[in-house]
């Protein structure tokens, strides 16, 4: 059996020109068909440097007509599970606070939401918080969230010893959260189960209908200095998208649908396996 005939479904999303299988198409028109989605998205409850939710209106076009359960393994924002509103989900991340922080808004809402809403922008307190290190679950997710409201441009950056180190951002908003779009995000988080981890692990127990989405970090030296991956003390390399590439060939073997989001790096899209659909939308509006 060829490669090209055992793949069921697969599609590579790749940024700089519009291209959809059947030839270029203006960015524009897919901006435009896409549009009247977007008001019923849910955005995900933290900003995300990377996140797809600008385009998730489009990418929804994509997914196959039915599947089991939908699998993020590097679920940063999870942009894709709060605007598809799976009734099953599973978020996997390697960012120990990001997962806590899901959990406790799932487990905990009303406390953390009360306690967040409490707060205000404040410089003196982002470094206050960014200088703490509490142990206790409710206290790091109300210290990520902060950080994650204020920080420069929503970047979430560690150094070696996995200590966040971005700068306050240049506003200080009288609004940080709304209260009623926290309260919807914890409800969808009921449909997760939520792990800290590896996605190798995680990928190996998918199921033949799974729907899996992945956005990986870009390693250093990406094209157009697109290399990001400084989410935690682990650095995502190249070796990880080498091993992300054999856990996706693994997948197709196991009829699981796969979604894959790829900056348009020729080395990086060497790695993956050239029989998958691909689709490419340009960044930026029209």
């Amino acid at each position: 059996m060829s490669a090209v005939s055992r793949l069921k479904w697969g599609v590579f999303i790749y940024g700089e020109s519009a291209y959809n299988g059947r030839g270029r198409v203006p960015t524009f028109e897919i901006i435009m068909s896409a549009r009247s989605i977007k008001d019923k998205l849910i955005r995900p409850p933290i900003r995300w440097v990377g996140g797809k939710f600008q385009i998730v209106r489009y990418l929804l076009k994509l997914l196959p007509e039915n599947f089991s359960s939908l699998i993020e393994p590097m679920a940063g924002s999870a942009a894709f599970f709060f605007a598809l509103q799976p009734q099953k989900g599973i978020l996997l991340d390697i960012n120990e606070e990001l997962i806590n922080y899901y959990k406790v808004l799932r487990a905990k809402s009303a406390l953390l939401i009360s306690r967040l809403m409490s707060l205000k922008a404040s410089k003196h307190l982002y470094y206050e918080m960014r200088s703490a290190n509490p142990s206790d679950e409710l206290e790091r997710a109300v210290r990520f969230a902060y950080l994650n409201r204020l920080c420069w441009n929503g970047v979430y950056r560690v150094n070696k010893n996995g200590f966040f180190n971005v700068p306050i951002g240049s506003r200080l908003p009288k609004k940080l959260w709304d209260k009623c779009h926290l309260r919807k995000c914890a409800r969808l988080l009921q449909r997760a189960e939520l792990y800290k981890g590896d996605f190798e692990e995680t990928l190996r127990y998918c199921r033949k209908a799974d729907l899996v989405f992945i956005d990986p970090p870009y390693p250093k030296g990406s094209k157009s200095g697109l290399g990001f991956n400084r989410y935690s003390s682990i650095r995502f390399s190249i070796e990880d998208h080498y091993r992300l590439a054999n856990s996706i060939n693994n997948l197709v073997d196991k009829n699981v649908y796969v979604m894959v989001a790829l900056t348009n790096d020729e080395e990086l899209i060497s790695i993956y396996p050239s029989e998958l659909n691909k689709t490419v939308w340009k960044a930026g509006r029209p």
